[in-house]
């Protein structure tokens, strides 16, 4: 009796661990140019979903978009429709309401390639998208895309440069708050144009997580580990499910150096160069110990510094302007100032000093 209560109550558990599964819908009508790529990408996004636990729900149904939607993210595949046939477009009447509550009430968006040309007539979805496709040159060369220093997901676990063959679009009508994840290089596919071009990019959308990229074109390109990394990546972002890198813990015994303090070398110091081999950071932070007599130079900061004074005396200098600091005061410069500081009095200046970086670390 107890085996088959403890049978059933599997059963349940294992039923409600699959209807708590959250959904992904991978959305796929083309009624513009139709992409033989589709296919090959609705069944590597169903595996992509899968592995991360989520239930994918494959359709080309608008009449999905005919209720609120109730799905951890959607994708939108290569969905075109055709710029010269308003008739083409299914985002029409409430629908367009549906998807934009949707969006910018939280949900996420993760759009391929041709999602980009689709929906002419409705503003707010190139703006939810980032832009709109406006060309693309013939044929689908190997193009060298590098990352950008954007810290994303979707591009993690991606190479600085690699080199791939797709359809390279251009675009009109980009916003200015997407974060450029990836570039490509229009003179490696026999372009005149040395500026890099926008190929893949994150922003918010209200409350929303939209997600773009443009490759995907080819079929071949969605058994490319690279893509799978990408765009598995970016699910997860835009499903909320994104982690954030694994912890790490720095003995700062290891990082310990003697050394003249920077800025002039005013002296000798004890520096603690803490932060220095975590991957990915976004700030640093060190431990400084002045000798009598010495001093980080005056020096422009292009970013706010925080100074605070373990123990010891000593003088800091921001802008022509100088106070005395001691122990537990703490001082706080901002990105421009011309700014110093020197040890005084007998014992030496111990510091702590913290800034952020312009882009992360790899």
């Amino acid at each position: 009796m107890i085996g088959r209560l403890l049978t059933v109550a599997a059963a349940l558990l294992c039923a409600t661990s699959a209807l708590a599964a959250p959904r992904v819908l991978l959305f796929h009508r083309a009624t513009g140019f139709v992409h033989d790529s589709i296919p090959a990408a609705v069944v590597a996004l169903t595996s992509l979903a899968r592995e991360r636990g989520m239930e994918p729900v494959a359709s080309d149904d608008p009449a999905v978009f005919d209720a609120p939607l109730d799905y951890a993210a959607i994708v939108l595949v290569s969905t075109t429709t055709d710029p010269k046939k308003t008739e083409s477009e299914w985002f029409v009447g409430p629908r367009r309401d549906v998807l934009q509550r949707y969006v910018e009430g939280g949900g996420g968006m993760v759009a391929i390639h041709a999602a980009a040309d689709s929906h002419y007539s409705w503003p707010w979805y190139a703006r939810m998208i980032g832009g709109r496709f406006a060309q693309h040159p013939p044929g689908t060369p190997e193009a060298e895309v590098t990352r950008t220093q954007h810290r994303h997901p979707a591009v993690n676990g991606l190479p600085e440069r690699f080199r791939i063959a797709d359809e390279w679009y251009g675009f009109r009508d980009l916003s200015t708050d997407l974060d450029q994840l990836l570039t490509f290089d229009p003179q490696s596919i026999g372009a005149s144009d040395v500026n890099p071009k926008p190929l893949a990019w994150a922003h918010r959308v209200g409350k929303g997580r939209v997600f773009y990229t443009g490759l995907g074109h080819a079929k071949e390109n969605w058994a490319d580990p690279r893509v799978l990394s990408h765009v598995g990546g970016a699910l997860d972002w835009a499903a909320g499910r994104a982690k954030a890198p694994a912890m790490v813990v720095i003995d700062e015994a290891a990082t310990r150096v003697r050394e003249a303090p920077p800025h002039g070398n005013l002296g000798m110091s004890t520096a603690w160069r803490i932060t220095d081999r975590v991957p990915g950071r976004t700030m640093e932070f060190r431990r400084r110990t002045l000798d009598r007599g010495a001093a980080i130079g005056v020096h422009r900061i292009d970013h706010d510094e925080v100074y605070q004074v373990v123990s010891g005396e000593g003088e800091v200098t921001s802008d022509g302007t100088t106070r005395r600091v001691g122990a537990g005061m703490t001082v706080y410069l901002y990105a421009g100032a011309e700014v110093g500081i020197a040890q005084r009095g007998v014992k030496p200046l111990a510091l702590t000093i913290s800034y952020p970086l312009a882009v992360p670390v790899r």
